[in-house]
Order: C-alpha cells, then sequence, then structure tokens
C-alpha cells in the first residue's frame, strides 16, 4: 500500500501538478505513515519554504490562495505534535538561518502573521543567537537577522499581539548584545534602527489616553518602557565602544519626546533608559546635541540633561565615591 505513495515527492516537484493539489499533497505526505520519503520532516520542510522563497524572489507565480496555503501549512507544520515528537526523540530538522531571516521579512508583510508565525520564527532565530559564536560562526549571519526585524511590523496591532511581537524582538536583540557583542559593536547602525524602531513605538502606545481600554493598554505600555530601560542598561555596559553613537540615541529620544505626552510612568523608565545612555557620552557630545538639535528639540534635551545632572550623575558619582 505505502509504495501507491512513494511517489509523492516527484509529483511535489513536477511542474505539471497544480499548486492546489501540491498542498493536498503535502498536507498528506506529512501525517501519514504510508508515504514513504526518506528524511520526510526535512524534505517537506525545504519543499514549503522553497515555494515561498521562489515566490517572494518572483522564481515562480501561483494565485494569492495558494501563497495562504503554503503559509497556513507551514505554520502547522512547525506547531505540529509530530514535529514536536520527532524532536524529542532526539532527532533533528534545521531552517537554516537565512532561510529563517527570509521568512521573517516575508510574513511581516501580513500582520496577520505576525502571533501564528512571526514571532515563532524570530523565537527559534533568537534561541540559536543564543548559542553564541560556536553554533552561529558567520557575522554576516546575525547583520541579516538585523535586517529582517527592521521589516517586522509594530503599527495597527491588536494589544495583546503588539507586546508579544515588541518582546520578541528586544529578546532578539538582547541575544545579539549579549552572545554577539562584537557584530552588535560593526553592525551599530542597523541595530541602533531596530532598537529606535522599539523606543519611537512605545512612545507612540505609552502617550497620556482617555479611552476605555486604557487601563489594559496601559499595562502593556509600562511593560514595554520597562523592557527599553533593560536594554538602554545592557547597551551601557556592552562596550565603551559604544560611546560613539550615544549621541545619536539621545538625539532620537528627544526628537520623538517632543512630539508626544508620555504617561509619567512610561516616562521613567525611558528617561531612566536614556540617563544610562547618557553615561557614555562624552563632553564634546553634550556640546554637539546642544548646537545642532533643532530649536524645540533643544529645549526638551536641555530639560533632560538638567535633571540627568542634578539627579542621576550626582548620585552615580556618590555611589562611585562610595565604593572607592
Amino acid at each position: 500500500m505505502a509504495a501507491i505513495y512513494s511517489g509523492i515527492y516527484l509529483k511535489l516537484k513536477s511542474a505539471q501538478t497544480p499548486w492546489e493539489d501540491k498542498i493536498k499533497l503535502a498536507r498528506f505526505a506529512w501525517i501519514s505513515s504510508q508515504c514513504l520519503l526518506p528524511n520526510k520532516e526535512q524534505v517537506l520542510l525545504d519543499w514549503c519554504t522553497h515555494a515561498l522563497t521562489g515566490w517572494y524572489k518572483k522564481k515562480v507565480d501561483f494565485p494569492q490562495n495558494v501563497l495562504d496555503g503554503l503559509w497556513c501549512y507551514l505554520d502547522d507544520l512547525l506547531h505540529s505534535r509530530k514535529l514536536h515528537s520527532f524532536l524529542k526523540q532526539g532527532k533533528s530538522i534545521s531552517l537554516r538561518l537565512n532561510m529563517a531571516q527570509f521568512l521573517i521579512k516575508s510574513s511581516s508583510q501580513d500582520v496577520s502573521l505576525n502571533l501564528p508565525f512571526t514571532i515563532p520564527v524570530m523565537a527559534t532565530v533568537t534561541a540559536l543567537l543564543r548559542q553564541g559564536e560556536g553554533v552561529i560562526a558567520n557575522p554576516h549571519h546575525v547583520t541579516m537577522v538585523l535586517g529582517a526585524l527592521q521589516w517586522v511590523p509594530l503599527d495597527h496591532l491588536a494589544p495583546a499581539v503588539y507586546e508579544a511581537t515588541f518582546t520578541a524582538i528586544h529578546e532578539t536583540l538582547f541575544a545579539i548584545i549579549k552572545c554577539h557583542p562584537q557584530v552588535m559593536l560593526k553592525a551599530a547602525p542597523s541595530f541602533l534602527n531596530v532598537f529606535y524602531r522599539l523606543v519611537a513605538s512605545i512612545m507612540q502606545e505609552g502617550k497620556q489616553r482617555k479611552d476605555t481600554d486604557a487601563v489594559f493598554l496601559d499595562g502593556i505600555s509600562l511593560r514595554c518602557s520597562m523592557l527599553v530601560e533593560r536594554m538602554c542598561s545592557h547597551i551601557a555596559a556592552t562596550s565603551e565602544d559604544f560611546t560613539t553613537l550615544s549621541a545619536f540615541i539621545v538625539a532620537q529620544y528627544v526628537t520623538e519626546l517632543q512630539k508626544v505626552t508620555l504617561r509619567p510612568d512610561v516616562k521613567m523608565h525611558l528617561t531612566e533608559g536614556i540617563y544610562m545612555i547618557l553615561d557614555l557620552c562624552l563632553e564634546q557630545d553634550i556640546k554637539f546635541l546642544m548646537a545642532g538639535l533643532q530649536t524645540g528639540v533643544r529645549e526638551v534635551f536641555n530639560e533632560l540633561y538638567s535633571s540627568y545632572t542634578h539627579y542621576h550623575k550626582t548620585q552615580r558619582q556618590g555611589e562611585e565615591k562610595y565604593t572607592v
């Protein structure tokens, strides 16, 4: 009986097989023990990701319903009990990092895929990054991940999806800081672009509001602002080499701050984070900010720097003196 289904792979690869039938065959092959296909799990994953890659690179053409079907198939495959059981047996299935980067970028074009697909793929990439240079030796692969994160949507999301997406991006950046610090320094502009997206986004979400969902949204905004503060602390602790870009982080923050009125609790965490970035700024950086910012933004910076000098810097110097 199994021999009947042994030609499924050829049908999947054949240009004569309609795409709708290919997806049906792939689903059958995944769940059926009657389908004889060596290394079946890996083969079917590769077939699906190759088809998606071909469509986005305009090498193959099929209608939107087929594209949706392939994404659904890949999502079902990655979340299936069969795959989890397969992995628990000590077997492995590989998703190349460059393919994961492509999947993040491609799935980000549809915000409805954030929760079921984009975030799980980011979690997989983050887990790989946490293994350090022993697993990901090529710095270019880390840079590719940063490029993909710039595509992940943060606008017009449901609150729960927003928080999950924000957290997933933060965790990926955190893994890069902790496990690939040298790559972060070399790819600092890309890293900062992604980080700036988080900061600008939470400043919009953390605005004072009067709508009925304020309590629920405020809780999300507060938790996300705490993640930004955490990220700032790790940026500040990573390396003194990052001081060359600290002024730009501050400039971006005060530029956004001029546009919004933040809730006090959100502003507190963001301010504490920026204080730690200001710790990295040299005297010439401060002069650059005071001279280079536009008038309205400069006033916001002067107020920020005044509070930094009065509260944070004085306290920090006192702690250092006490420690000595």
